[in-house]
């Protein structure tokens, strides 16, 4: 029923990814490209991955290998650096970054296909784990799927790719196979920090219960011999991936200490990511994971194929008229199944116990176990049909295949049945597209101000509405990388009020929203008690710039009053002096303008003074002397600070009102020794441009 011939199943390989690859494409287009990215660890990947792709079309390709040696990288450092390598080899956004994980994808299915058909000598076996794989629902899981650009989804594949190469490797008896697994094994590392304790539990539980099979058959000198090449083996591979691991993890130590050891071991935070989820007692924790992972990625269907192929296994074993296993059969074979059975079962169990341990749990992350499970069903139902020869003389072969192919059906109509249906997200894309909107505009503001770092606060917690999203979602409009910078809203853990309107006073973008502020968070409960204050104070220092009306709530994006400073020269101010530009209404309210930036005093011959004369009509009118805008600049040690106020003076009717501002002294730094500059300099430009209330 499944062809013998080679070609075939490559053939089939190869239509089913093609396949696959165009309904990728018109899905991402139809569900996901208009929409902002959402979820923060998403946005934060994709920030990492824009900005690197932005620092190698300035500063060239070497900036990739230096991305891999950046310090401060709490999970993981290859998958920005592929989202980047992607992006500059494809072009556009969010697309390359998500082809990322549709290879890694493919990639799992075409190994996973080899090595069942490898080791337990049967295409049908390959069929039947593509199958059970393509019957999970874990790459259409709200978060950490094939359409999230995080670690988690590339960690479910290279994590099962790592278990298929174990299993190929015959249990580290084939020292190649053996060493590809530590290669393959520090691959996964580089991408998710995490995972070295999931491989390396792993091969340490291998290695005990290798060695109590050893010492319980010490009486079989093969046995023997074939454990310590197991054992040898194993000890190389997990060295490979510690040295090649070591200098990336060294690096990052203080990062990793800081989100793992602090923020999941030691932090309050913990406790209310469990109670996020409903976990008040010790059953919740312990069975969180076991039901995550049934209910969330590995669902009914799974399940019943599962069952299906176990089912088959023991019916072709009766049907083959063999109870036991052949006599002639080398034991070997009986000791392979075995430890197939132990490690598989090992690989499934390892990470469940690491994140069972971590009291923060995440419906996310127990996924990765996926491939191990599949791999575990397929290997019993081989061991239930072991005798392959008593098989070949029965019906029970055609029963195997005809199992293999429905289980293969299942897996496609699982995945093209998700491909299907609309997301979550399209039933609110009128929220959704509001939500891009505002985002552009935030971008194109910022780019307008020169706020190329802008600081943003938020009275909620929201994976949609962030300043990664607002990032990458604007850089994905625009072309335009502005880097968010949140300030309020930062943490589930809450400021008290003082510290609440310091980090508006801070900020340059503040988002209200007429939700109500509940939920677990202590970030809401803080927030609740002085919520009214901080619209009080938005309202009176700050300017109500756009509002959005959505289906449950309305949101209001306030912008600190600043102005626009252009004819700059690199990063200093010339002696041309500099033109301002600010709204007519901001200056009614806001009507004194300050800049401050950094000086230095010893390549001058004087403090600057500085004088104000506003432009109409195109030409430069000196302003009359009942009508003059006071303005001066003030020496603070190596920086400056210039005041403009405008409280007295009669607005012009243009909107809107430029200001050039002009010095009395510069230098040449080529005249006095610094460099070859000839530019006429007087101080760097400014970094703050803040209009303040009279």
């Amino acid at each position: 029923m499944i062809s013998t011939n080679g070609s075939f199943d490559r053939r089939v390989l190869l239509i089913l990814i093609a396949i696959e690859a165009v309904v990728f494409c018109n899905f991402f287009f139809r569900e996901i490209a208009w929409y902002p990215p959402q979820n923060f660890d998403q946005t934060y990947f994709l920030t990492e991955a824009y900005q690197l792709e932005d620092r190698v079309f300035s500063k060239g390709i070497g900036e990739l290998w230096k991305a891999l040696w950046r310090k401060g990288n709490p999970s993981g450092v290859l998958l920005p650096i592929e989202g980047a390598f992607s992006g500059l080899l494809f072009g556009g956004t969010r697309l390359p970054q998500l082809c990322i994980l549709f290879i890694a994808f493919s990639t799992l299915q075409l190994v996973a296909f080899a090595t069942a058909r490898a080791v337990w000598n049967r295409r049908a076996y390959g069929y039947m784990v593509l199958g059970l794989i393509l019957c999970q629902t874990t790459a259409w899981f709200w978060a950490g799927g094939l359409f999230d650009f995080r670690l988690d989804f590339v960690a479910y594949c290279l994590y099962g790719i790592w278990a298929c190469a174990v299993v190929r490797s015959k249990l580290f008896l084939d020292r190649r196979w053996a060493i590809g697994c530590g290669l393959i094994g520090a691959f996964l590392v580089l991408h998710r920090f995490l995972t070295a304790i999931y491989l390396l539990g792993v091969c340490a539980g291998f290695a005990v219960a290798s060695i109590v099979i050893g010492l319980v058959a010490s009486s079989d000198a093969d046995l023997a011999g074939r454990l310590k090449q197991r054992l040898s083996n194993l000890a190389l591979s997990a060295g490979i991936l510690v040295v090649v691991v070591s200098p990336v993890l060294f690096a990052n130590r203080a990062a990793i200490q800081h989100y793992y050891l602090i923020g999941h071991t030691t932090g309050q935070e913990r406790y209310i990511r469990a109670a996020e989820f409903g976990i008040t007692d010790l059953a919740g924790h312990l069975l969180y994971y076991p039901k995550s992972i049934l209910n969330d990625h590995w669902g009914a269907t799974f399940v019943w194929g599962s069952a299906l192929a176990i089912a088959t296994g023991l019916i072709a074993r009766l049907l083959s008229r063999s109870g036991t296993f052949d006599a002639q059969e080398p034991s070997c074979h009986h000791e392979t199944v075995l430890l197939q059975i132990i490690f598989l079962f090992g690989a499934l169990l390892g990470p469940i116990v690491v994140l069972t341990i971590d009291i923060a749990k995440s419906p996310v992350v127990g996924g990765v176990v996926g491939v191990p499970a599949a791999l575990l069903i397929v290997a019993l139902t081989a061991a239930a049909t072991r005798n392959a020869r008593a098989l070949e003389s029965s019906s029970a072969p055609k029963l195997i295949d005809l199992c293999s192919l429905v289980i293969f059906a299942l897996g496609l109509f699982t995945q093209f049945g998700h491909t299907s249906r609309h997301l979550a997200e399209y039933a609110h894309r009128g929220d959704l597209k509001q939500w891009a909107e505002l985002d552009k505009w935030l971008i194109q503001y910022a780019c307008e101000y020169n706020l190329r770092s802008p600081r943003i606060s938020f009275d909620i917690i929201s994976g949609a509405l962030n300043s990664g999203a607002i990032t990458t979602s604007g850089f994905e409009q625009t072309g335009d990388l502005v880097e968010f910078r949140p300030m309020l809203g930062s943490t589930i853990m809450g400021v008290d009020r003082q510290e609440a309107l310091s980090l508006l006073a801070n900020s340059d973008f503040v988002i209200l929203t007429s939700l109500q502020k509940t939920g677990v968070f202590p970030f809401y409960r803080h927030i609740a008690e002085y919520w009214e204050d901080l619209k009080a104070w938005a309202n009176k220092n700050m300017i109500a710039a756009r509002t959005v009306q959505l289906d449950s709530f309305t949101a209001t994006a306030y912008v600190r009053p600043t102005a626009a400073v252009s004819g700059i020269s690199g990063d200093w101010v010339t002696s041309d002096g500099l033109l301002i530009k600010a709204p007519r209404a901001a200056l009614l309210r806001f009507p004194r303008i300050r800049l401050a930036g950094a000086a230095n005093y010893s390549w001058l011959t004087k403090v600057p003074k500085v004088s104000a004369m506003i432009e109409t009509a195109g030409q430069m009118q000196a302003v009359p002397e009942t009508q003059a805008v006071p303005a001066s600049l003030k020496r603070n040690d190596n920086s400056y600070e210039i005041l403009i106020d405008f409280s007295n003076t009669e607005l012009p009717l243009a909107d809107p009102v430029r200001l050039r501002l002009n010095f009395d002294t510069f230098f040449v730094p080529k005249k006095i020794g610094i460099n070859g500059d000839t530019r006429e300099l007087v101080v760097k430009a400014p970094t703050l441009v803040q209009l303040l209330p009279r």
